[in-house]
């Protein structure tokens, strides 16, 4: 099992963030609490010098969907350093960046922070409020690929924690009582789909209420099949200008795929949120869902006999060239220290006890993760072993990459006219030329 993790990881780094998001990412991650509460606050000086006084240090983090599971990992931190005090804050995913930045740039210290790795830790660093963790010891427990890949300017401001697989999860009777095969293309998948609509079932569930949802997945759409066409490079070209949307056609095959995944989804995609999608598949009647490792544990709890012996995962096909319908491979959360931070060797303790095999497995076991520290454990459930192969073999690669340069965040506005899209209020060719008006007008 470590083989697999240890090619994985490299291939993955050696191929060309955003999304999860989280949950998922994505990278795109699930959250449902907005940080307003279920903070795991412990009393402490807020002070006091980390010269072995005790000290309270802020962690804010976007996976708020797993915050008692977070909590537990922090108290496995305290008890090993009892005169840190760790004060938890939780934040949904989708309004995690927005209140980060109203933070620091107000003047509220976080010390530890979670970040996705490219373009978030970009803007983060540029604006002066990350901490540089170049040649920390702690690093050396990730493998060198991991660490270069996320780098910023040659320089470390974030310290890897975990990645996720982002496939499609699918109930094995469904598929044996149809007579349906594992879809390697998106036409098979598409005709798979069909049938199971036919049968009276639903075949994708959707949660695209969360906005986070939808970019997930057509920040992975696109990226994939722009290079599939030879253009890898197009999303860092829409920044000088040198490309456009409408001149690339991977933009239009997101879109029709988006309108054909919105028509064999679940009633109300736009109106179901991440839990809504995760609670319609765990009942059983649903065909697929495309979605990183996150649900786990909820499918495990809702549907224990599915999670144990008909949950499949397979690798998101999303073109028809089989070759190249590897899986995707990306960076979860990664974390930060905050360069206002009164607690630097506090910090940087957490940091290190994360970066630990403890840490590492800690994050496995209650996360249902897949933790880049190196040795950790591969054991996160049964449909992990279908993904076996890809590991194996190298045919893993990260779609995030190829927008880790980029600075535009087109995201939002791509699926608001997606959006309208669904609705009939807008065309195709329409969104092409509002998007690239978008861009002319805010980033000049």
């Amino acid at each position: 099992m470590k083989k697999w993790m240890s090619v994985s990881l490299c291939i993955l780094m050696l191929s060309v963030l955003l999304a999860a998001c989280g949950g998922g990412n994505n990278s795109a991650t699930p959250a449902t609490d907005n940080g307003g509460g279920n903070t795991n606050t412990a009393q402490g000086s807020e002070n006091q010098t980390d010269s072995g006084e005790p000290v309270t240090i802020k962690f804010m983090h976007f996976k708020s969907d797993f915050t008692d599971q977070i909590n537990q990992i922090v108290e496995q931190f305290e008890s090993q350093n009892p005169n840190i005090k760790v004060e938890v804050q939780p934040v949904k995913y989708d309004d995690y960046y927005t209140l980060l930045k109203t933070k620091l740039a107000g003047g509220d210290i976080i010390d530890v922070f979670t970040l996705n790795a490219g373009f978030n830790t970009q803007l983060f660093a540029d604006g002066g409020y990350l901490m540089d963790l170049t040649g920390q010891p702690f690093l050396s427990n990730f493998d060198e690929n991991v660490v270069k890949g996320q780098a910023t300017d040659g320089k470390n401001y974030v310290m890897p924690l975990n990645a996720n697989p982002i496939a499609v999860f699918y109930n094995k009777k469904i598929f044996r009582d149809l007579g349906l095969e594992v879809p390697k293309t998106w036409d098979a998948m598409i005709a798979a789909a069909e049938k199971i609509k036919a049968a009276g079932k639903t075949p994708f569930a959707l949660g695209w209420k969360d906005a986070w949802t939808l970019t997930m997945w057509d920040t992975r759409d696109m990226p994939s099949n722009s290079a599939l066409i030879g253009q890898p490079d197009f999303f860092e070209k829409i920044e000088t200008g040198e490309a456009k949307f409408a001149d690339n056609p991977a933009v239009k095959t997101t879109m029709e795929h988006a309108l054909k995944l919105y028509e064999l989804g679940n009633k109300d995609q736009l109106g179901v949120d991440y839990n809504g999608a995760v609670d319609l598949f765990a009942k059983g009647d649903v065909g697929m869902m495309y979605m990183g490792t996150w649900p786990l544990p909820d499918i495990e709890k809702k549907n224990p006999e599915l999670y144990n012996n008909d949950l499949g995962y397979f690798p998101y096909p999303f073109s028809n060239d089989e070759n190249a319908n590897k899986l995707d491979f990306n960076a979860d959360a990664s974390l930060a220290i905050g360069s206002k931070t009164k607690h630097k060797e506090a910090a940087i303790k957490f940091l290190e006890f994360m970066s630990s095999k403890e840490g590492g497995d800690a994050w496995v076991e209650n996360i249902k993760s897949l933790s880049y520290v190196k040795g950790t454990s591969t054991d996160i459930a049964p449909a992990l072993k279908d993904l076996q192969p890809y590991f194996d073999n190298a045919q893993t690669y990260d779609s995030q990459l190829y927008l880790a340069k980029t600075t535009i965040d087109w995201r939002s506005q791509f699926d608001q006219n997606l959006q309208r899209l669904f609705f009939n209020k807008t065309t195709v060719d329409q969104i092409l030329a509002d998007m690239d008006d978008w861009v002319s007008k805010n980033h000049k």
